[in-house]
């Protein structure tokens, strides 16, 4: 199946169940851009896998309308729509293998799977095969199930994790966090919670969780504490150090890569007459903005703050020594 058929075919279930009065062929065409054929090819493929509609025709024009209770649909409660967007989560959810999150939508889409008719099963592997969401990096976290569902029991019943850490600095060490949140970020998984260890809250990585088991402790949430705030005043995950103003100048022929993205929601972007930006923004944790710079290479230089800017001139040193 061809990727512009899938997308065509979404785009015709999203009309219609966004105009429940129905629409024309004539009507789909032109707002899809298309000819009538191939609308009516395409509502022929959508009620044979499980996406009936209802016609009617007045004054001459014949408009079609999603049935209101179509089999699928009515058994699942879901929309057409929604139905699509849960089997591309699948690819989404694909990172966290091995975490229960990962396991639930398998599960659930067996449920689906088996409902759906043959020909309904076929044109969703189809919309799979044409529509891929890859990552650079994916972990397998079907070694650390026993540490996840631990902290998913502590989270719904508030009660205090005992765990093992194996921190890069002090090593392995055994602490009691209250659980805040289980943090889904890039390809990893976070733990964020109030350490009873070092009295603050922090963010730890699932990866480095040796061993981990609830207690009968209960605990509340510390007043005031706000994720989003939290979040925002890292750079990326780790939060170390106190808040620096941050000021990196890109060369030009990569300005469009720093233009694209949201980096950090601080970020103000300043263009310069010969093409080249300067990206600013405050945030926590300068060591991860420093292997961030450095993942630019020679493109860029650091103009804030001086500590950066030091740090990433020994590191290029140490760098000529290898290769010099």
């Amino acid at each position: 199946m061809r990727q512009e058929q899938v997308l065509r075919q979404w785009k015709i279930l999203v009309l219609l169940d966004r105009d429940r009065n129905g629409m024309s062929p004539d009507e789909l065409a032109a707002e899809i851009k298309t000819n009538v054929r191939t609308i009516y090819r395409d509502l022929a493929t959508l009620q044979e896998v499980g996406f009936p509609f209802s016609s009617e025709k007045t004054e001459g024009i014949t408009r079609y309308s999603l049935v209101n209770d179509p089999g699928i649909i009515k058994q699942l409660n879901l929309g057409p729509t929604e139905l699509l967007a849960l089997y591309l989560s699948q690819g989404i959810l694909s990172q966290l293998k091995g975490t229960l999150f990962q396991q639930a939508i398998d599960q659930l889409l067996e449920k689906v799977g088996a409902i759906l008719p043959k020909t309904g099963r076929e044109y969703f592997q189809g919309l799979e095969a044409n529509i891929i969401i890859e990552l650079f990096n994916r972990r397998d976290y079907r070694s650390k199930a026993k540490q996840i569902q631990a902290i998913v029991s502590c989270l719904r019943d508030r009660k205090v994790l005992r765990m093992n850490y194996s921190s890069p600095n002090r090593g392995p060490m055994e602490r009691e966090v209250e659980p805040y949140h289980l943090w889904v970020m890039g390809d990893s998984l976070y733990l964020i919670g109030f350490c009873r260890v070092n009295k603050e809250i922090r963010t730890f990585l699932v990866d480095r969780i040796n061993a981990a088991a609830p207690t009968k402790k209960p605990f509340t949430l510390k007043d005031g504490f706000d994720f989003k705030k939290y979040s925002r005043e890292s750079f990326r995950v780790m939060r170390s150090g106190e808040t620096m103003e941050f000021e990196l100048k890109f060369d030009a022929h990569v300005a469009y890569l720093v233009k694209e993205r949201l980096w950090h929601p601080s970020q103000k972007i300043k263009t310069n007459p010969d093409g080249s930006v300067v990206l600013s923004f405050s945030a926590k944790g300068l060591e991860e903005v420093k292997s961030w710079a450095l993942s630019f290479g020679g493109n860029v230089e650091v103009l804030k703050p001086a500590k950066l800017r030091q740090e990433i001139k020994s590191a290029c040193q140490q760098m000529l020594k290898k290769y010099g």
